[in-house]
């Protein structure tokens, strides 16, 4: 997941960054406003942490400018306990409210939490047809059976999985892997999906993913969902005698 920091909070040091890339997230971190602006216009961000206590900009005008302008899931950090402070900044648009300095596990489910809600899923576990994500564990499973990937493999399909069948872009899709800093190759993002699709082959789902010709890719909703077993031989036999 791709997050933009406004301020030094609530993720301050270098450690925090190392634990947030370990755990699959990326962080870009801006000062101001104007740079937020410009970052989300420039980059498919899945949410943004801002620091409500910022002496340039105030914390709801903060919150307005990037409503204006974007969707995306807005978590609020502030040291004000009034509570009509936390009323108005969420009903300006901010999906949370933090109001003092959380260990990075509850950040990372906050996150996780709005994030999901914004993509139009209810519960951590993804389901898309036979695949089945659980963003606390960061495993994927198809037919409840469990699927090996890679760090880069999982949080490819991860992303996809999350926009619900809709197109994404490859550099969206590059810097949900890699960050907004350092790119590797363009072509490394076809590289991570063709190991990903070897891994879906052995299951029939080689073509989940498909490629989006001059864009990027998108999951394909048309895969079939998996037959149900037939009825054993010998229930199909004592019906036929229970009618005889």
């Amino acid at each position: 997941m791709l997050i933009l920091q406004i301020g030094e909070r609530p993720l301050r040091r270098d450690q925090d960054s190392s634990d947030l890339e370990r755990n699959g997230f990326h962080r870009e971190r801006v000062d101001t406003l104007e740079e937020a602006i410009s970052f989300i216009e420039l980059y498919e961000f899945d949410v943004v942490l801002a620091d409500l206590d910022l002496r340039r900009t105030p914390g709801f005008d903060l919150i307005r400018e990037i409503r204006a302008v974007s969707r995306i899931p807005i978590i609020g950090i502030t040291t004000s306990l009034d509570p009509r402070m936390k009323i108005t900044a969420l009903d300006l648009g901010a999906d949370d409210i933090l109001t003092q300095m959380c260990g990075l596990e509850e950040i990372m489910a906050r996150i996780r939490a709005v994030v999901r809600r914004g993509y139009g899923h209810t519960e951590s576990a993804l389901r898309f047809g036979r695949l089945e994500l659980s963003l606390v564990a960061r495993e994927a499973r198809i037919d409840t059976l469990p699927l090996r990937l890679g760090p880069k493999e999982y949080l490819l399909l991860e992303f996809l999985v999350l926009k619900r069948g809709s197109a994404v872009s490859k550099t969206a899709c590059m810097a949900h892997l890699y960050g907004t800093d350092d790119y590797p190759e363009a072509k490394t993002i076809d590289v991570v999906l063709c190991r990903l699709r070897k891994r879906l082959a052995p299951h029939g789902l080689a073509d989940t993913i498909e490629s989006v010709w001059g864009f990027g890719y998108k999951l394909n909703v048309s895969v079939p969902e998996p037959a149900m077993p037939a009825a054993p031989a010998t229930t199909a036999r004592r019906g036929r005698l229970a009618h005889a």
